[in-house]
C-alpha cells in the first residue's frame, strides 16, 4: 500500500469516527497528518463521495458526508479499474469492427459482380433450344443490358472527367492521408465520434485560465459557466479544489470563496486571452473525412444497393438458374439497403442532437 493510500484510510476512518461531519483541523488533530495535507484529501473524498460543504454558525467550513461514503469511495475505486480493464479491450475489438465494415462491402461486391456474370452468360444463352427444354425463359432485354452495364461501370464511366476536374481545380501536390478506405467505410456508417469528447479538457482549461485571471480568488458564481453546476450549490465547485489544489475560506459577510494559490505562481509574467463567456459544445458532423476521399464509398454503396436490388427482383424470372444462389441474394440486398439506410438515419438524428446542443448553447 502506497503511502498516498494510507494516509487516505486514514482521513476516510478519522471522518467516520467524528461523526462524519468535520472540519480538517478536526481531521488533522485525529490524525496528526498536516493540515494542507487533511485538506486536500477532504476535497478529493468529498468530490468523489457526494460530500457536502457547510458553513456553520461560528463561520467555520464543515465537510458533511453521508452514511455508507466508505463503501461508495471503495465501490468507485474498483469501478476505474474496470473501466482501464475494458478500455484496453474495447479498443482492439474497435478496430477489428471498423475494418470489417469496409470488408464486407468489397466482398459483397465481388459476389455481385460473379452473379452478374453468372446471368449475364446464361441470358447470352437463353436463346438456345436446349435451355427451353430446360425451362428457361427468362428475357434478358436490351434495357437490362445498359442496366447491368452501368452498375457494373458506373465508377469507371466516371473516373477521367473526375480526376480532370481535380486536377484543375486543386493543387497537384499530394498530401499523406491518415484515413483509408476501411475507415471512411465505418465513417460513412457511424461518423467519427463525438466531437465533444476533449470537452472536459477544455473545460478544466477554461477554469484553469479563469482562476489565474482572477489572481487565484474566484466564487461558485464565476465558475458556474465552465463546470455547468447550480451557481448556489457550493458543492459544484469540490471537483475543482482537488484538481488545482484550492481550499474554501469564509469571508467576512459569511460567503464562501476559493483560494488558489499555486495557481498563481508563473515562471513568466502570464499573457491572459479573453475567455469564452460559458463553455461551447461543438457540433455533430455527418463524417471528417474530405469529400474527395469518401468518393469511393459512395460509389461502391451505390453499386452494391443498386445492384443488390437488381438480382433481388430478377431472382425470380431466373430461378433455374440462380435458384441455389437466393440465400445470398438476399443478403446482399440486406446489407446493401443498411449501408445506405443507417447512414440516412443517422443523418436524421444528427440533425436532432445539433439542434438540442444549439438549444444549450444559447441557454
Amino acid at each position: 500500500m502506497t503511502t498516498a493510500t494510507k494516509e487516505r484510510t486514514v482521513v476516510l476512518k478519522a471522518i467516520d469516527d467524528l461523526g462524519r461531519r468535520v472540519t480538517a483541523a478536526d481531521v488533522a488533530s485525529k490524525t496528526g497528518l498536516p493540515l494542507l495535507k487533511v485538506t486536500a484529501e477532504l476535497n478529493q473524498i468529498a468530490s468523489e463521495t457526494q460530500g457536502h460543504l457547510e458553513v456553520s454558525k461560528g463561520g467555520d467550513l464543515a465537510y458533511r458526508f453521508t452514511p455508507g461514503f466508505q463503501a461508495a469511495y471503495l465501490a468507485k475505486g474498483i469501478k476505474r479499474v474496470f473501466e482501464r480493464v475494458f478500455a484496453s479491450a474495447f479498443s482492439a475489438g474497435f478496430f477489428l469492427l471498423r475494418i470489417s465494415f469496409g470488408i464486407m462491402l468489397i466482398l459483397s461486391l465481388i459476389a455481385i459482380v460473379v452473379l452478374f456474370y453468372i446471368l449475364i452468360t446464361y441470358a447470352t444463352r437463353g436463346g438456345g433450344s436446349g435451355d427451353r427444354d430446360r425451362g428457361f425463359n427468362f428475357r434478358f432485354s436490351f434495357f437490362d443490358y445498359l442496366i447491368l452495364r452501368d452498375i457494373l461501370f458506373w465508377s469507371t464511366y466516371g473516373s477521367y472527367s473526375d480526376r480532370r476536374s481535380y486536377s484543375i481545380d486543386k493543387p497537384t501536390i499530394q498530401t499523406p492521408s491518415k484515413s483509408n478506405f476501411f475507415f471512411n467505410c465505418f465513417s460513412f456508417l457511424f461518423g467519427d465520434g463525438n466531437p465533444n469528447l476533449n470537452l472536459e479538457e477544455r473545460k478544466w482549461s477554461m477554469i484553469a485560465d479563469l482562476i489565474r485571471q482572477n489572481q487565484g480568488v474566484v466564487t461558485a458564481e464565476q465558475l458556474a459557466p465552465y463546470t455547468g453546476a447550480d451557481p448556489q450549490n457550493e458543492d459544484g465547485v469540490l471537483p475543482v479544489l482537488v484538481r488545482f489544489d484550492g481550499r474554501p475560506e469564509v469571508t467576512e459577510d459569511g460567503d464562501i470563496i476559493y483560494l488558489f494559490p499555486a495557481m498563481q505562481v508563473t515562471a513568466e509574467k502570464p499573457h491572459f486571452h479573453r475567455l469564452p463567456t460559458f463553455l461551447n459544445e461543438w457540433q455533430w458532423k455527418f463524417t471528417n473525412v474530405p469529400s474527395g476521399e469518401m468518393i469511393m464509398v459512395y460509389a461502391l454503396a451505390a453499386v452494391n444497393f443498386f445492384g443488390s436490388w437488381f438480382l433481388f427482383l430478377h431472382v425470380q424470372a431466373v430461378r433455374d438458374i440462380l435458384v441455389a444462389f437466393k440465400p445470398l441474394i438476399y443478403m446482399l440486398v440486406t446489407y446493401g439497403t443498411l449501408f445506405v439506410l443507417v447512414p440516412m438515419v443517422r443523418y436524421g438524428c444528427l440533425v436532432l442532437i445539433n439542434a438540442k446542443i444549439e438549444l444549450r448553447n444559447n441557454a
